[in-house]
């Protein structure tokens, strides 16, 4: 035995096993409290299912899949030095990886964002071009994550080869590359899919409330491509690691963070929903900000058409009629105000329409007893 190489411990090694097992058992349960809300607003307040919401329940399968397989290459020694592992652990170890730790994995993110895309497609139902895009995308994140799914057919020829390196003859294309650019492609697409809702809310003709909503979406789905980041740098750093079956916890771990976080963040948009049956008051502040602003923005801009010159639908170009231009204006104002806000809003602002009625009324008396003098 080299006099320099670690005194095996096959007793009572030191692990750190017990990392992964709590990340494996913890973020599961979290997506999962994430995924019953958005079941249940499907079939009991929504009622309508779409393919979405089945693409993530297939997600979360996989995802409970991989964990599993996680939890039991613990027990086979994952988290151990490898100079702590007997031969066959080790090599049961890595055959479970490679071929359901891997295909787990790989399936998880595929549904993940089929799904996410899918949800897209809802949404825009009228711009050609962006669904296009979404059908692209969808393509291409297939095209790369099936072959990364069953990568252990060819990895190695022969396949046992893989975990079996006493095998003579044996070889393997280099695993490193195909490793890095698996992991570039995923975080290319999580970019993509993330940017893609800019597209779609540039020429969605809704209100400013569900654009807020759009933009705390994205803001979520930024954390997934941080994750997606951060596990791609630990699996290049670690590559060159002879201890793998140490190393490798960080990166497992990060895979399970990514693929839960990833099914949190496409069920975020049919919360809302859920939300404002069970919990009403968390919407009450947000709601009235989104009015309150949304009246302003309104008010603004029919200040703006009414003070151009060929704004007919505000200003009356009959000469006749310009005595009475005035009061159309008004209540043109009025009815956009009473239009983009609700009645919360309305009542809110009901002293200051009547204050600004009564300055009016006065306004005119007078006006009235100063000609009358003249």
């Amino acid at each position: 035995m080299d006099p320099a190489a670690p005194i095996p411990n096959y007793d009572n090694p030191e692990s750190i096993g017990y990392r992964l097992v709590i990340v494996a058992v913890v973020f599961p349960v979290l997506a999962l409290c994430f995924l019953v809300p958005r079941l249940y607003t499907a079939s009991h307040i929504i009622r309508k299912w779409h393919p979405d919401d089945y693409l993530v329940i297939v997600a979360f399968l996989f995802t409970i899949a991989n964990s599993t397989v996680c939890i039991i290459q613990t027990t086979l020694g994952m988290g151990n030095h490898i100079w702590d592992l007997p031969f066959p652990k080790f090599q049961s170890m890595m055959k479970l990886g490679m071929i359901g730790g891997a295909m787990t994995y790989n399936l998880t993110t595929l549904f993940v964002k089929m799904s996410i895309l899918s949800f897209y497609l809802r949404f825009a139902t009228a711009n050609h071009k962006f669904r296009i895009a979404v059908y692209v995308v969808m393509f291409f994140v297939v095209g790369y994550t099936i072959p990364n799914a069953f990568l252990f057919l060819y990895i190695c020829k022969p396949m046992q080869y893989y975990w079996d390196w006493t095998i003579e003859g044996g070889t393997c294309i280099n695993q490193q590359a195909v490793f890095d650019s698996a992991n570039i492609l995923n975080m290319a697409t999580d970019f993509i899919i993330l940017v893609m809702p800019i597209w779609m809310l540039w020429d969605l003709r809704v209100g400013i409330r569900r654009k807020v909503g759009v933009v705390g979406i994205l803001m979520a789905g930024g954390f997934v491509c941080g994750v997606s980041t951060m596990r791609m740098v630990t699996a290049m750093t670690g590559a060159n690691e002879t201890d793998i079956s140490w190393h490798y916890v960080k990166n497992l771990i990060w895979c399970i963070v990514e693929m839960d976080i990833g099914i949190v963040c496409a069920c975020l948009p049919s919360l809302r929903a859920f939300f404002r049956r069970f919990f009403p008051n968390m919407f009450v502040f947000s709601s009235a900000f989104e009015e309150r602003l949304t009246a302003t923005l309104t008010f603004r801009r029919g200040r703006e058409l009414s003070s151009q010159p060929n704004a007919l639908q505000f200003r009356s170009t009959d000469p006749d009629n310009q005595s009475n231009s005035s009061q159309d204006i008004t209540d043109q104002r009025a009815w956009w105000r009473r239009k983009a806000t609700g009645p919360d809003v309305e009542k809110a602002d009901q002293k200051q329409v009547t204050d600004e009625s009564s300055v009016q009324v006065v306004e005119k008396s007078a006006l009235g007893s100063d000609s009358g003098k003249t």
